[in-house]
């Protein structure tokens, strides 16, 4: 022991540089349509580790959760705002998975937000004018809404796996008695 300096308090410290560092990664994830918020909860399984409790699972949980509402509901609400009825903002939300996941194998990193976003498009445009009749322009609009709330929700998820990492680092901070 060199100063008051344990080798349990370097354990944890070192511990907790990880998780800060695998939770700053996870934010990197999100934008590729990986499960990003949901890999920086996970770290709050730590939490009973360094006498936190589950507090930080359930809130860091609870902010995934809310991500994956937040990137459902851009989805829907701008596809909707331009002009689409429910059959186009349902389009959006299915197009953009698909095109997720099968733009992914064709454009390794970026594929699957190209892929979320044009299939956000093309299933809105496509649903939409099966369900009832649209001009070309209005068609235009909806698939531009789309595309947008794809990736206004991504973007809005992202912010959140900041978020998350913010309130981990705090967290973390409270633990060593900083704050």
């Amino acid at each position: 022991m060199l100063a008051g300096i344990t080798l349990e308090g370097v354990s944890l410290a070192a511990l907790a540089a990880l998780s800060l560092i695998w939770a700053a990664g996870a934010v990197l994830l999100i934008p590729l349509g990986l499960p990003g918020n949901w890999l920086i909860a996970a770290v709050g399984l730590l939490g009973p580790t360094f006498g936190l409790g589950w507090w930080p699972l359930g809130v860091l949980a609870g902010l995934a959760g809310v991500a994956e509402l937040l990137e459902l509901g851009a989805a829907l609400r701008t596809t909707r705002r331009s002009g689409a009825g429910r059959a186009g903002a349902w389009g959006a939300v299915l197009g953009g998975l698909a095109g997720g996941i099968l733009a992914t194998p064709l454009l390794p990193l970026v594929g699957s937000l190209i892929g979320a976003c044009l299939g956000a498009a093309l299933g809105a445009v496509l649903l939409e004018s099966l369900a009832r009749p649209h001009g070309a322009a209005s068609l235009g609009r909806i698939g531009w809404g789309a595309f947008l709330g794809a990736l206004l929700g991504r973007l809005g998820k992202a912010l959140i796996g900041v978020l998350q990492v913010v309130v981990w680092a705090w967290w973390m901070l409270h633990s060593a008695g900083i704050f």
